[in-house]
């Protein structure tokens, strides 16, 4: 038993320190879209969309420490866990190299197209393995939330390639650049309110 704690407890701090790089390295690629500040209306989108990948980011190791602040003590931190969490941080970390590609690299597309609900698969994969692998019943049911998120995700993926389609696939233009900013900020406004229903729940939990 004693082990098995260690190894889980390994583990967490493997993720936390994981963290810590990917956002580290997301500031050194990103600091061209950033850095001077009246840059950033030259590069409306790529800097919503480096907003949005930061939000997740720091967001999520908000969450991911709280949990484990709050709940150490019950959850099951395991291999599968891991491999989650990882994945969740590579995504993390595509959309912060994907907004910071100049124009020869235009990979804004994937984020909306792929990236997004895939993240969101994975939010949903790893809530169900916290809610089997804790015996707290006081812990939030994020399960629901996570999976309504993700169809809404397929839905603005879908309406990305509709209007993609629409247009003639193009990824430069007048019609291109207002299609692209209207789906950045309907993805930004998207994480925004998963991250408030989540807090609201935790807290619900908390305080029940």
């Amino acid at each position: 038993m004693e082990k098995n704690q260690n190894i889980a407890e390994f583990l967490k701090q493997g993720i936390t320190i994981t963290y810590a790089v990917v956002i580290a390295l997301s500031i050194q690629v990103s600091k061209d879209i950033f850095i001077p500040f009246y840059s950033i209306p030259a590069n409306i989108i790529n800097a919503t969309v480096l907003f949005y990948g930061y939000f997740i980011i720091i967001t999520s190791w908000t969450e991911y420490f709280f949990s484990m602040q709050k709940f150490q003590l019950q959850e099951n931190f395991g291999v599968g866990r891991l491999v989650l969490d990882f994945g969740i941080l590579f995504l993390f970390y595509y959309i912060i190299i994907a907004a910071s590609q100049g124009n020869g690299k235009y990979l804004i597309p994937d984020v909306y197209m792929f990236v997004t609900p895939l993240i969101f698969l994975l939010f949903t994969l790893r809530d169900i393995f916290r809610i089997k692998g804790n015996a707290n019943t006081s812990l939030p049911k994020y399960g629901n939330i996570s999976k309504t998120f993700l169809f809404i995700s397929i839905i603005l993926s879908l309406s990305y390639v509709t209007e993609t389609y629409a247009t003639g696939f193009q990824s430069f233009g007048p019609l291109a650049f207002y299609r692209d900013l209207i789906f950045a900020y309907l993805t930004l406004v998207l994480i925004v309110i998963y991250r408030i229903t989540r807090w609201r729940q935790i807290n619900a939990a908390i305080t029940a």
